[in-house]
């Protein structure tokens, strides 16, 4: 197997086919099941630290501290963001149901702290093994970073970049596609306004100090153009599937890479 035959899948298949949502999921785990080879880039495994694993370990703190099951749920809703949806969808599920007892209390927290206990120990392992291959083209110190346990918590810490910390190579590797930043670059001096995320104008930022000097590493731009480093990973297999249509489509063209959008919002529950 080598990496032109795989479909490469965003980071957020993964959280797709682990969704509450039961068409999502199903569709999901469809995908995952139809498009061998796959593959996934290994700066996956930092989002999925930043966006699964942390928010484990934050709902079993807010569980933790919580008298009854009604503060614990109003903890969690009060956190504000995304971080309070996806805590949410992880507490409903591991309440499997009506059949759950949430009283007494100290019984069912307990329950409840050891599942997401279990769920931070298995998740990094499933999600490596979700697919056939992780792309390591730029040997991303902090996707080497496995959570683990001290002190009877949980270090899911995602360090910053610095000379001295990291010994990847994603400078060498983000500088073989000069051509292909150059060009995205051009794509974004033409797009309309309201089709420029954040996200985006951020990619060209990083795109233009790239092409001007280098990839800024030590800057610890890695986390806020992820979308870009996943791209520039997933030319070298058949496609990238993702639901990130806003970044992924606007960037397949100039970056030249394939992008099969999978169609979230269409396949949510009403």
């Amino acid at each position: 197997m080598t990496h032109s035959t795989s479909t490469f899948f965003d980071t957020d298949l993964y959280f797709h086919r682990i969704s509450t949502d039961p068409p999502v999921k199903e569709a999901a785990l469809t995908i995952y099941a139809d498009s061998r080879p796959t593959a996934m880039s290994e700066f996956s495994l930092v989002e999925l630290k930043s966006a699964h694993l942390q928010d484990l370990k934050l709902l079993g703190e807010k569980i933790s501290r919580s008298e009854s099951f009604e503060r614990a749920y109003n903890r969690v809703l009060n956190t504000g963001g995304r971080k309070t949806i996806r805590m949410l969808s992880r507490l409903l599920s591991y309440l499997g149901g009506e059949d759950f007892a949430i009283n007494p209390w100290e019984e069912a927290q307990q329950n409840l702290l050891v599942h997401i206990d279990t769920q931070i120990k298995a998740s990094w392992l499933e999600f490596i093994i979700s697919v056939d291959s992780i792309f390591r083209d730029f040997n991303c110190t902090r996707a080497r970073e496995e959570p683990r346990p001290e002190n009877n918590k949980w270090n899911i810490t995602i360090s910053k970049c610095t000379a001295e910390n990291r010994k990847c190579k994603v400078v060498d590797f983000i500088g073989q596609f000069e051509s292909e930043l150059k060009q995205f670059v051009s794509h974004m001096k033409t797009l309309e306004t309201d089709k420029k995320t954040k996200e985006l104008e951020r990619i060209k930022k990083v795109c233009e100090k790239t092409i001007e000097e280098r990839f800024p590493v030590e800057d610890n731009v890695c986390r806020g153009v992820g979308d870009l480093l996943i791209a520039l990973q997933s030319k070298s297999g058949q496609a990238i599937v993702s639901s990130n249509y806003k970044e992924h489509g606007q960037m397949c063209e100039p970056l030249e890479y394939k992008f099969q959008y999978f169609p979230f919002a269409e396949l949510r529950s009403k």
